[in-house]
């Protein structure tokens, strides 16, 4: 987010494939393995339609997983893009669950295709919220079709290069599709529109993010058309000419509605409801307006832990920032560390959360707290959570720290 280490906010490059350490590496698998990392899960999943225990939470991801990697590789730290890949989960999870919540099909009826599913981020806690049914797959890597069907126990379709290649066997209520039309180059952009829209159901929603104009540096702007494609991302294995790093402005989008659906359609956009970066657009079947009461889609609580520094004493000092996106006032930052719990209130400056984030509201949303690590055992487990009134608790942070070492450690 924004930091000084620009953690889940950073400008948009494309990016070097470098290899991870293999230390770094090593660190990230024992973080996962951690068991107090289901439970925090658990507890940030927020209300869900049935009973679901902690152990059911997945956290052993699937070693090709590149938007892990991407974090590694950008951030540096285990515990940092550990956090950062599920922090996203649970950002598209309560926003999906918005939508389903409010959507004219009833729960159990619903028919949901994750379309680009990745190796399961948003599957790993939809299945909660869904009969696993009801829920079907999509993904271009065979072995991330081969993992979903297999982990997560739902049906999984190989996609295609071409959209028109692309044939389910049914249609859906609802499809989701994270971070695809954000790698797409204008002519993808809108046939896969079209591919997509023809999949809905007749009280069917499209949901689809995009990295917008906004995110570009001072150096970069959109040509003419509205959509700047540069050929480079996170996956090194897929092909740059079909799949690399694109922004666009609204302008751009609603033309594509157009060229791809015929005509005017009505849509609803959600700016950077994913992770600060991406904008969720929303549109219906047949060019009907999106029902009403997704006029209600909140952004939630968002935040992040921009340091994390223990002393030759063992005092833990952490800082950061927290806020709701939606105008709330915020209740508190809550932090776990073994059996100690703070409850610790914004109010520190914080001018360059509220410049990147276009809020000028955020400006004193800044927190810091010093906690005592416990003395009689090896590792300490630290979690940091956003909490309000109306949303549920935001993950800031969630890492093992080892209490073994009594001298200055620090990211």
């Amino acid at each position: 987010m924004v930091s000084s280490r620009a953690c889940h906010y950073r400008l948009p490059c494309p990016v070097v494939n470098t290899e991870i350490p293999t230390e770094l590496v090593r660190e990230a698998r024992r973080q996962l393995a951690h068991p107090q990392l289901a439970e925090t899960l658990h507890r940030h999943l927020g209300e869900l339609p049935r009973s679901v225990a902690a152990d059911e939470i997945v956290t052993d991801l699937h070693p090709d997983c590149q938007m892990l990697s991407h974090s590694l590789r950008h951030l540096g730290n285990a515990g940092l893009s550990v956090t950062q890949y599920f922090t996203i989960a649970l950002q598209q999870f309560h926003a999906a669950e918005q939508i389903i919540q409010r959507h004219p099909v009833e729960r159990g009826e619903l028919k949901f295709l994750d379309f680009a599913c990745g190796y399961g981020r948003l599957l790993n806690l939809l299945v909660h919220g869904l009969p696993r049914d009801n829920i079907q797959a999509a993904e271009i890597m065979p072995e991330a079709v081969h993992h979903v069907q297999q982990r997560y126990g739902v049906q999984a379709w190989q996609s295609t290069e071409a959209p028109e290649d692309f044939q389910p066997d049914q249609r859906y209520d609802m499809i989701w599709v994270a971070s695809l039309f954000s790698h797409l180059p204008e002519d993808l952009f809108v046939r896969w529109l079209r591919r997509l829209h023809d999949l809905l159901s007749d009280d069917g929603i499209l949901c689809f993010t995009v990295h917008d104009e906004a995110l570009l540096p001072p150096d970069m702007q959109l040509p003419d058309s509205g959509l700047l494609y540069i050929e480079g991302s996170e996956n090194a294995t897929l092909n740059p000419t079909i799949y690399g790093t694109s922004f666009v402005n609204e302008r751009f989008v609603h033309q594509a509605l157009e060229s791809a659906l015929g005509g005017h359609r009505p849509y609803r956009r959600f700016p950077r409801l994913i992770a600060f970066e991406q904008d969720v657009y929303m549109i219906s079947r047949d060019g009907r307006q999106t029902p009403a009461s997704m006029r209600g889609l909140r952004h939630g609580l968002r935040g992040w832990v921009d340091g994390c520094r223990t002393d030759a004493d063992g005092v833990v000092h952490l800082h950061g920032w927290a806020a709701s996106m939606d105008g709330d006032d915020i209740d508190c930052v809550e932090v776990m560390l073994d059996g100690q719990t703070r409850f610790i209130r914004t109010g520190e400056p914080r001018p360059e959360v509220a410049r990147v984030l276009g809020k000028p509201e955020l400006a004193n949303c800044g927190w810091s707290c010093s906690m005592p690590l416990p003395i009689e055992s090896t590792e300490a487990y630290l979690t940091v959570s956003a909490r309000g009134w109306q949303d549920p608790p935001a993950l800031l942070y969630a890492a093992p720290i080892s209490t073994s070492a009594r001298r200055d450690r620090a990211y």
